[in-house]
This record gives C-alpha cells, structure tokens and sequence, in this order.
C-alpha cells in the first residue's frame, strides 16, 4: 500500500488507534511524512503531545515545503495539503500557548492567520489571545486594521487593549458592547453567570464556538478589577433585559443598584420594550441588537 493509499485511509479513520496505526505504516514508508508525524502526535495521550512538540515542529517544515512549491494558493476548503498546514499550525499554536511558550505561540499564529485569511480555523482566537497575552496593546490595534477578517476574540482584545491604554470612556464603552454584539453568550460564560460546559457535553457547533471564544477571553477579562468592571456593567444589565439571568437574588441586588443609581425606571422601560419585541415574534439578533443599545444609554448614565 501506498502512501496516497494510507492518506486516503486516513481520511476515513475514525479511532485513535486506527489514525495511529496509519501514520506509524506512512512514517516507514517516508519517515519525514508530515502527515504522518500529526496521525502519530494527534493521537497521543497529553503528557506525550508535550514531550513531542518536536514531532510537529518537523511536521509544520514539511508541510511549508509541500504548500510553497505549489503553482497557485492552494483553496483551504478543498486541498487535503491546505488544511493539514492549517491542522498542524492549529496544534502547535495552542500547545505552545498552553505552555506558556508565548512568543513561539505568536510566530506561529501570525502565520496561521495569514494563510487562514478566510477564517475557517481558529487562527484569530489564538493570534489575539496571545498578543493579549504578551501586553501588545498598541499592536492589537494595528493587527485588527491590517486583518480582512472581524473575530470575536479580535474584538474583544480591541477592547482590553482601550482600557489598558487609557482610551476615553466611551470608547472603550462602545468597544466593549460591540464585542458583546458579536457573540453575545460569551461574556455570560466569562464571569461566571452561566456555568462552562462539561467536556463530554453534546453541544451544537455555535454553543461550541461560543464555549471557546470565552474560554480564550476570561482569563484577560478576569485578570483586573478594572477589566472585570468594564464588562460586568453592560453584561448584567443586558442580561436582565433578555432574561439571560437566573438568579432571583442576583436580580434583586440589581434592581436595588439601578434603583439607588437612579436608573430603574429607565431600565424597567427598556425591559419592556425588549418583552414587547418578543411577544411580537421579533427576530432575536434584532432583539439581542435593541438590548444592547438601550444597554449602551443606560450605561453610560450610570458610569458618566
């Protein structure tokens, strides 16, 4: 059997042992086989995935080679080749970034996202997180300039990156609502509003994607009293107007907030408004988007 024989296999494989097995058979046959080096890598237990970050660093140089010898950009969609580099880089980028390997974790995402420059892997998540996590304010804003995609994390790291800054209030105000507005569960799961799901869990694909932006954005957003209170303020207040909270106590505390702030009565209109629009059958994101800009005037009375 071949190598295109095994690749096709591969292809097909759905146990660990299976992936594996192939990658050792494609490795005899080309012991410099990226392909093979990520069967073998993918399917070890993590202690192993650590110990042999070498094995795709090997991996990611073969398939470079394989990606600039061809004629034209290969499509990430279709090419087998395109999205192994993708796989590959992937891997290693969030290994490197779970070991607190920062600044290899950067290189590599910043050649993850510009290959990936429509987006169809996680290359903006890690690319963000990890300039978040080096403190490149200033470059974040140049990243998010030059970067043909928009991204959750993206945005999100926009607004950290305003407060640390000292961007104006309103500012950082509006960029923390639109980065809400992209995905607006995330914030919920990063202050412990709603609980992060259970690995073995059976989620949907967005529940899914949504699990990890937040996962990416709460040890940032949580790491300062000053970052925790510039999301906290327009994510509780949004979340009692959709009815995302559930705690009786919890929103109770914030009606007493409001009503001492001297917003409750703005606040319970804009409820309301937002349970008109349901009963009128309105289109979620319409709704979430309306909630969101009351959430915004009311806000910024509250803060000045």
């Amino acid at each position: 059997m071949n190598i295109e024989q095994l690749l096709e296999r591969l292809d097909t494989a759905e146990t660990d042992e299976e992936i594996s097995e192939i990658g050792r058979m494609i490795l005899e046959i080309d012991p410099e086989s990226p392909y093979g080096k990520l069967a073998v890598w993918e399917t070890m237990d993590y202690e192993g995935c650590v110990e042999n970050l070498d094995m795709l660093r090997e991996a990611l140089s073969g398939i470079r080679m394989i990606i600039s010898e061809k004629d034209t950009p290969p499509d990430i969609e279709e090419d087998r080749d395109a999205q192994a580099y993708c796989t590959i880089l992937m891997n290693l980028g969030y290994s490197l970034l779970a070991e607190q390997e920062t600044e290899e974790a950067l290189e590599v995402a910043k050649e993850f996202a510009n290959f990936d420059d429509e987006g169809f892997y996680p290359s903006r998540t890690l690319l963000y997180r990890c300039m978040l996590d080096l403190q490149m304010y200033r470059q974040i804003f140049d990243t998010l300039e030059s970067d043909p995609l928009e991204s959750v994390v993206g945005e999100h790291a926009r607004a950290i990156a305003l407060i640390e800054t000292d961007a104006e209030p309103g500012e950082i105000r509006d960029a923390v609502s639109y980065a809400i507005s992209l995905d607006p569960e995330v914030p919920f799961f990063v202050l412990n509003i709603w609980e992060f799901p259970e690995p073995e869990d059976d989620l949907d694909e967005d529940i899914e994607d949504t699990v990890n932006y937040a996962t990416y954005v709460a040890e940032p957003w949580c790491c300062s009293d000053k970052r925790l209170a510039a999301l906290s303020a327009p994510t509780f207040l949004f979340g009692y107007l959709t009815d995302r909270l559930n705690d009786e106590k919890e929103i109770q505390v914030l009606r007493e907030g409001y009503e001492g702030a001297g917003v409750l009565n703005e606040v319970e209109e804009a409820k309301a408004k937002i349970r008109e629009m349901e009963q009128q059958a309105c289109d979620p994101e319409e709704i979430d988007a309306v909630a969101l800009g009351e959430t915004g005037v009311i806000v910024e009375k509250l803060l000045g």
